[in-house]
C-alpha cells in the first residue's frame, strides 16, 4: 500500500563505490534517488516527512558524525565508513546508525546496502502494521486494549481513552489502578480492578466473557468484556487483548422498560400483570395473604374535581401503603382499588392492626385534606396456602373488601366461606 522515496547522500565515497550502490535494484514498493553535490544546506533542505534520508559517509569526507546528524536530523539513517571504527568517540558513536568497515569491496558493498534495505522495509511494515491497527480499533466506538502479562496497558483505542479520560501517552505503560482512577483502598480490596478475570484468562489459554464493573471518572461503568490471550512464538501467553462494550446505558434502558412494563406509571406500585407472573411463578411459600383495598366514593372525587385530583389522591394512598407495607408486594389493581400482599407467616392479628391502623391513618388525611373529606378506605383480607391459587386469593378477598364496606365501610373483615354463600 505504501510508497517510500530514499534519498540517498553518498559523502566522500568513490566512483566505483557509488556506481555500485546505484546498481542495486530497491526492493518493492522502494524507489531511490542518490543526491548529488553535497552541502550541509543542502542536506538540511532536503530533510522531510515525505522521504527517508540516507547518508553513507567517509571518514575522508572531513565531516564529523554528530555535525552530519544534526543537519540530517533525528529520522535519518547515518553510516559511517571507516577502517578504524575503535578511534570513534562515544559522543560520534551515538549519533551514527551503522559503521561499514573498509575496505569496502563491491560484495561487501552490496552485502551492507541489502542489509540496509531489509532493514528500512522492516520500519515501513511495521509502521503499516501500526497503522492498520490503529485506523482499525480507533474508529470503533468499543473499549479496545492490549496488555502485558503484568497487566500493563501497551496499547489502547479512542474510545478508551475518552471513558478513562486520559491520552494514550498517558495510558502506555500503567496499570488498572492508575488509569481508572483507583484509591489505594480500593485497589487493594481488589474492587473495580478485574484482576481476578486477567488471570483467568491466562490460566485458561482462551477467549472468556465477562460482565465487570469499573469506576471512570463520570461514575461506576458496566462493561460486557471478551478477553483473549496473546501468544508468544514458543506458545505461551505473553500478554492479552481486551474488547469491551459500556453497556451501562443500555442496561439502565433495559431496566427502565423492564420496570415501566412491570410498574404502574402513576403511583410506582406493581401492576396487575406483572403481579399476576410474578405470583403464579413463586414455588415454596407457605402461606400468602391478600388484602384488597379499596376507596370508597373515589368516584365522586373525579366526577366533582377531575381527574387530575383523583389522580392526587392515588398518588397520596400509594405513598401511604408504601410507608405502612414496606415489607409486602404492593399492587395497583385499577383505578381505586389497591392489593397488598404478604408472602410469610404472620398471625392474623397483626395483619389486622396493621391493616386497621392504615385505614386510620387515611381517615385522618382525608378528613384534613379540603376536598377529600368525603373519602375512606375498606378493605378484605383473604389468608392461603402454597395450593391457594391468586385467582382464588382476589375472589376471596374481594368478597371480603364488600363485606367491610357493608359493615359501614373504613374497616377491614378477614374471608369466610360464608361470604360467599351470602352472595349467592
Amino acid at each position: 500500500m505504501y510508497s517510500a522515496k530514499v534519498h540517498f547522500w553518498l559523502v566522500g565515497l568513490g566512483p566505483e563505490e557509488a556506481k555500485t550502490l546505484m546498481g542495486i535494484e530497491p526492493l518493492e514498493r522502494f524507489t531511490h534517488t542518490f543526491m548529488e553535490n553535497f552541502s550541509m544546506d543542502a542536506l538540511r533542505a532536503d530533510v522531510s516527512p515525505a522521504v527517508i534520508t540516507v547518508v553513507i559517509a567517509d571518514e575522508a569526507a572531513g565531516f564529523a558524525p554528530g555535525a552530519l546528524r544534526e543537519a540530517a536530523g533525528a529520522e535519518a539513517k547515518l553510516i559511517w565508513n571507516t577502517a578504524d571504527a575503535g578511534t570513534l568517540s562515544e559522543a560520534a558513536l551515538s549519533s551514527l546508525d551503522a559503521i561499514w568497515g573498509k575496505p569496502l569491496t563491491p560484495a561487501l558493498l552490496s552485502f551492507h546496502f541489502a542489509a540496509l534495505q531489509r532493514r528500512m522495509k522492516l520500519e515501513k511494515d511495521k509502521w503499516l502494521a501500526e497503522t492498520y491497527l490503529s485506523h482499525t480499533i480507533d474508529p470503533v466506538p468499543d473499549l479496545i486494549w492490549y496488555k502485558d502479562v503484568l497487566g500493563a496497558h501497551l496499547m489502547v483505542n479512542d474510545a478508551f481513552c475518552e471513558v478513562v479520560g486520559k491520552t494514550k501517552e498517558d495510558i502506555a505503560g500503567r496499570g488498572h489502578c492508575y488509569i481508572w482512577g483507583l484509591t489505594p483502598e480500593e485497589y487493594a480490596q481488589g474492587e473495580y480492578v478485574c484482576m481476578e478475570t486477567e488471570v483467568e484468562v491466562i490460566q485458561q489459554g482462551m477467549t472468556c466473557v465477562f460482565d465487570e464493573q469499573v469506576k471512570a471518572p463520570e461514575g461506576m461503568r458496566l462493561l460486557k468484556t471478551y478477553k483473549t490471550p496473546i501468544r508468544d512464538v514458543d506458545g505461551r501467553v505473553m500478554g492479552t487483548v481486551g474488547v469491551a462494550r459500556n453497556v451501562t446505558k443500555e442496561r439502565e434502558y433495559q431496566r427502565k422498560i423492564l420496570e415501566m412494563a412491570q410498574t404502574d406509571a402513576l403511583t410506582g406500585l406493581a401492576n396487575r400483570r406483572y403481579f399476576e407472573d410474578y405470583l403464579n411463578g413463586l414455588k415454596g411459600v407457605r402461606q400468602k395473604i391478600f388484602i384488597y383495598f379499596d376507596l370508597d366514593s373515589f368516584k365522586h372525587i373525579n366526577d366533582t374535581y377531575g381527574h387530575a385530583m383523583g389522580d392526587m389522591v392515588l398518588v397520596q394512598v400509594s405513598g401511604r401503603m408504601k410507608r405502612a407495607f414496606s415489607d409486602a408486594f404492593l399492587v395497583r389493581l385499577g383505578g381505586d382499588e389497591f392489593l397488598a400482599v404478604f408472602l410469610e407467616k404472620i398471625s392474623r392479628e397483626v395483619v389486622e392492626k396493621r391493616v386497621q391502623d392504615f385505614i386510620e391513618d387515611l381517615q385522618d388525611f382525608f378528613e384534613n385534606t379540603k376536598n377529600m373529606e368525603v373519602l375512606s378506605t375498606s378493605a378484605g383480607i383473604a389468608v392461603g396456602d402454597a395450593e391457594t391459587s391468586v385467582d382464588e386469593l382476589l375472589r376471596q378477598s374481594d368478597f371480603a373488601l364488600y363485606a367491610a364496606k357493608r359493615a359501614g365501610r373504613a374497616c377491614c373483615r378477614f374471608y369466610d366461606s360464608s361470604m360467599t354463600e351470602e352472595s349467592e
